[in-house]
């Protein structure tokens, strides 16, 4: 039971901080002015981690290293802590194999990611049916259309009715099922 709790609040809390640090690194690759209400919630979140990496880690290549390592290192802490909580409820001795650790925070980094990418497809679909208008839709939108342009020009809107995004959460469900038959998540 103790276990089943402690993953649970790890993976609210990993999925956020990590989910956090990769929106970071995508509203960076992106040059997303990160003075919006979106913007300032993910630097606020992140900055702590994210800043003394940035002194080792300088961005490189168009990609934000800093972000990168903290997203990662975050998870690897995460698996370290949801295994020693395993360890603890099972009577398990040792410390876990570095590699199996180093090959399972990798799959809960891309599970977090997918998580998040799906949030934000979904808002930006709420918000385009519902409040086409929100000053909070153009942030979506520019989070989403780089996938979304591909999807695009294989499925045109019909009849003023655009299916990419319902084609893109489809996609992020499939890409969660191969993950989940990859490894543990």
């Amino acid at each position: 039971m103790l276990y089943r709790i402690i993953q649970l609040i790890i993976d609210v809390a990993g999925g956020l901080l990590v989910g956090a640090c990769l929106l970071r690194l995508w509203m960076q690759r992106l040059r997303l002015n990160a003075k919006n209400p979106i913007g300032h919630f993910v630097m606020a979140l992140t900055d702590w981690i994210v800043r003394p990496l940035r002194r080792l880690l300088p961005a490189y290549g168009n990609v934000d290293w800093a972000s990168l390592v903290a997203a990662y290192a975050l998870s690897v802490v995460a698996v370290l802590i949801v295994w020693a909580a395993l360890g603890l409820s099972a009577g398990l001795a040792g410390p876990p194999d570095i590699l199996q650790t180093l090959w399972v925070a990798l799959l809960w980094m891309i599970k977090w990611m997918l998580y998040m990418l799906q949030l934000i497809v979904v808002i930006a679909a709420v918000l385009s049916w519902v409040n086409p208008f929100s000053p909070f839709l153009p942030i979506f939108d520019a989070l989403t259309v780089p996938l979304l342009r591909p999807l695009r020009r294989v499925l045109p809107p019909i009849g003023r009715v655009d299916l990419s995004l319902l084609v893109l959460f489809v996609l992020i469900q499939i890409a969660l099922l191969v993950l989940g038959s990859i490894g543990p998540i």
